[in-house]
């Protein structure tokens, strides 16, 4: 491969670039380091364009590597060459000292062909105690495998700040050896006290991510999300830690069926249901100890600031109530002040009405708020302000330029307020430049912006974070989607004085920014929602749309839409009214719910009428198109078609009339009609190419062939096919490159040339089982009815199709 690679003149990055497969895979896999997926092999061989004996050698190769287990370890160096490189002859083993079989657990994770996700937060430096808890916890474990343990770690009580967490991440981290598949983490927010709790699916999705699934193989609904888990990590010994879970109904669903993994969970309560019906093993997390609890003021403050001062040490163990959480903030306050006796401390903490509440009452909340004030009372003054306003950000984490924005600073001078705070133990920085706090501490800052910071302080607070995000998400809509068809047009006003959008440099870096900050903003247009600020709720949406449609979010699409089409009714905006019915209208098509589908797109309609515009008018009846032919509705299918291409020949838009023709000649070629649809894909192509749209060409030149196929005019469907197939690849669109491959070999088998036909539909197999998409079924059948050739590496036996694949969409 490597020297098909430089006979090209392209580099690592340039090959990575126009195949799809990352750099980093291409380098191991041209040094012998990696056994290849065989979708990767497909992507490469399509991408240097090699000959068809050279690509059947390569997926040969592949097999012979282990293509079982794609992507994944090497196997040892004397069985494995470079993808591309000639078959040497096999090593002899070496007898007894040969290189031993993989462990099972490795060969799961091989065989599994996934990401090996590493998501355990940092283990707290001073952990003490527990001793008899981490036992019980290792007993689980044994000295084999573990089965499905669920373990129940709840406080006494429902007590908040136990150290829950801190246990089951301590555990979690001595153990994560054994579970060489991977540890996965997620926070349920069962308690959160201004949101609702985590959802399952949306922990599954999560989970999903970092187990390496691509977004288009994830299922649109929270059922199938779930199964396709459960399917990810049977056989595989995987540790799971959901944390801070409300009820057994949010843990039940994200347990895994294989008896190799453990889940570990944290919660207030007791969770009864998890362990008389799924067997769960409770474990009840009381405060520490008198002795864990002086050990750990020993271990924080050094052994002689605990023994010069016995008693008040003691004191102030019982006034934190042994509270691994308020014994830790009080610490860190002490311990930055190394020369103040702890009898200082003591008095303090002794005067304070709210502590003394909190001893008599039992009331967790009450106690935190008594130490986090003394903590939050000793920080600059202007790092206490942004403290404040940390309150107001809905989570669940913030950056530093989000922070900077949110206080009204420069950047620079806000990641010194940012170091303040983590360094008082009042945020955590679970990765490099993310911020967040425990729920109690959110809650905390929220109160104390409510009662320092001035009504409007707060109200210009909000806005420019609503700003900053809003501002942000544009600029990311403009690198990745500006030529989208999804993409609106959000005529933004210039951003509050204080906001300092991110400085997002091409579209690489603004896809990682939406793929990282999306569930932020699915919160950040909640917190517009109830700030009243409806303009910013429907452009926060906006601004998000086309990154949700190429990510198969469906849920969370469909979630804003209706926020968006909320705020838009509210404040009395007919044409919002109609974007946000539109995006409605589209999910639903996506999810397949094509009544909805056509209900929305004509309620978008109506309102784009009512407001003559014809443009969106024109493109709403292309989606009704679209949402016929999903249905085969073909003859109203054209008709939308008709008329959409009215409205965009009365406004002189070439583009659309380009989409709109081509959509006429696709559907009466549904209907049997290709001869007169073809003029039509024609005059789409002249219209196509002269604004160098070249995704809408390549879409022309496939019902261009798909109508030559049709009319039995096989030999010039392949060229139409081909040209379609080229552009296809030079916009990297991946998936449907499938379809147009399924295409060519129709028409091969059309042709009479069986071994052609099969090998076009294993290509577009491979692309479609790597997306898990549900057009794979279709094209295994057509392999499934070609009887009697040879199998291709890698892919299940064979099969005919006498037609051409049907596609709604045009």
């Amino acid at each position: 491969m490597r020297e098909r690679r430089l006979s090209a003149g392209w580099s690592q990055d340039e090959l990575a670039e126009r195949s799809g497969v990352s750099t980093r895979s291409i380098s191991a896999l041209e040094a012998g380091g990696r056994r290849p997926r065989m979708s990767s092999v497909v992507r490469l061989a399509e991408a240097l364009g090699v000959d068809p004996d050279t690509r059947a050698r390569w997926l040969a190769a592949a097999r012979d590597t282990g293509a079982a287990e794609p992507d994944g370890p090497a196997a040892p160096a004397a069985a494995r060459a470079p993808l591309g490189a000639a078959h040497a002859s096999p090593v002899p083993p070496a007898g007894p000292s040969s290189a031993p079989a993989p462990t099972p657990a490795a060969g799961a994770r091989a065989a599994a062909g996934v990401a090996v996700p590493q998501q355990l937060p940092l283990a707290v430096r001073h952990f003490t105690g527990r001793a008899d808890e981490l036992r019980a916890l290792g007993g689980l474990l044994g000295d084999r495998a573990p089965g499905c343990g669920t373990v129940v770690i709840s406080a006494i009580a429902g007590t908040a700040g136990v150290g829950k967490t801190t246990l089951a991440v301590h555990f979690a981290h001595r153990v994560a050896d054994r579970f060489p598949d991977g540890q996965l983490f997620a926070n349920l927010r069962g308690f959160d006290p201004d949101r609702d709790p985590v959802a399952a699916a949306d922990v599954a999705r999560g989970f999903l991510d970092a187990l390496g699934v691509p977004g288009p193989r994830i299922p649109a609904d929270p059922d199938g999300q779930l199964t396709l888990l459960r399917s990810r990590l049977a056989g595989t010994r995987t540790l799971i830690v959901l944390d801070n879970a409300r009820e057994a109904e949010q843990v039940r669903p994200l347990l895994p069926g294989s008896d190799t993994c453990l889940v570990v969970v944290t919660s207030r309560n007791r969770l009864p249901g998890l362990i008389a019906l799924d067997g769960a093993v409770p474990l009840a997390l009381d405060v520490l100890s008198h002795t864990e609890a002086r050990e750990l003021l020993a271990r924080r403050l050094g052994p002689a600031a605990v023994r010069d001062r016995p008693e008040a040490a003691d004191e102030l163990i019982e006034l934190c109530a042994r509270l691994p959480l308020a014994l830790n903030i009080a610490v860190a306050r002490a311990a930055d002040h190394p020369g103040t006796p702890l009898d200082v401390w003591v008095r303090e903490l002794r005067d304070s009405r709210a502590r003394l509440d909190l001893l008599s009452a039992g009331d967790s909340h009450a106690d935190v708020r008594v130490v986090l004030s003394w903590s939050y009372r000793a920080l600059d003054p202007r790092a206490a302000r942004l403290f404040r306003l940390l309150g107001l950000h809905p989570g669940p984490h913030i950056d530093a330029a989000a922070a900077a924005s949110l206080v009204g600073l420069p950047r620079s001078e806000t990641l010194g307020l940012l170091r303040e705070l983590h360094r008082a133990h009042l945020i955590t920085e679970p990765e490099p430049g993310r911020y967040t706090f425990h729920d109690l501490l959110r809650a905390y800052a929220a109160e104390q912006a409510a009662v320092v910071e001035p009504p409007q302080g707060r109200a210009e607070a909000v806005l420019r974070m609503l700003d900053h995000y809003l501002h942000t998400a544009h600029r990311a809509g403009c690198l990745a989607y500006a030529h989208d068809a999804s993409w609106p047009s959000l005529d933004l006003a210039e951003p509050a004085a204080g906001v300092t959008p991110e400085d997002l440099a091409d579209r690489g870096r603004a896809l990682a920014w939406y793929r990282d900050e999306q569930p932020v903003l699915e919160r950040v247009v909640d917190a517009a929602r109830l700030a009243g600020a409806d303009a910013h709720v429907w452009q926060l949406v906006g601004a998000q749309v086309p990154y949700l449609l190429k990510s198969g979010l469906w849920q969370q699409w469909q979630r804003a839409s209706e926020t968006a089409l909320a705020a838009a009714e509210r404040t009395g905006d007919l044409g919002r009214q109609a974007h946000a019915h539109r995006w409605l209208g589209q999910v639903h098509r996506s999810q397949d719910l094509q009544p909805q589908a056509r209900r929305e797109l004509r309620l978008a309609l109506d309102l784009f009428e009512a407001l003559g515009d014809r443009p969106r008018q024109g493109k709403t009846r292309l989606d009704l198109a679209i949402a016929y032919g999903e249905v085969h509705a073909d003859a109203d299918a054209v008709a939308e078609s008709r008329r959409a291409l009215e409205l965009f020949l009365a406004v002189d838009d070439p583009s659309g009339q380009a989409l709109a023709l081509n959509s006429i000649g696709w559907y009466l070629a549904q209907q049997g009609r290709p001869a007169e649809g073809l003029p039509y894909c024609r005059r789409a192509l002249e219209l196509a190419r002269a604004s160098g749209n070249l995704p809408g060409q390549s879409s022309i030149w496939d019902s261009i062939g798909f109508m030559h196929h049709r009319l039995g005019e096989y030999h010039a469907a392949l060229p139409a096919y081909h040209e379609s197939l080229r552009l296809r690849q030079a916009v990297g669109d991946y998936f449907l490159q499938a379809d147009i491959h399924t295409h060519i070999g129709d028409t091969h088998l059309a042709l009479g040339d069986a071994g052609a036909a099969r090998a076009s539909w294993a290509r577009s197999l491979v692309i479609l089982d790597d997306l898990e998409h549900r057009d794979a079924a279709a094209v295994r059948a057509r392999l499934d009815a070609l009887p009697g050739l040879p199998a291709l590496p890698g892919l299940p036996g064979p099969e005919r199709g006498t037609e051409p694949a049907r596609r709604a969409r045009p």
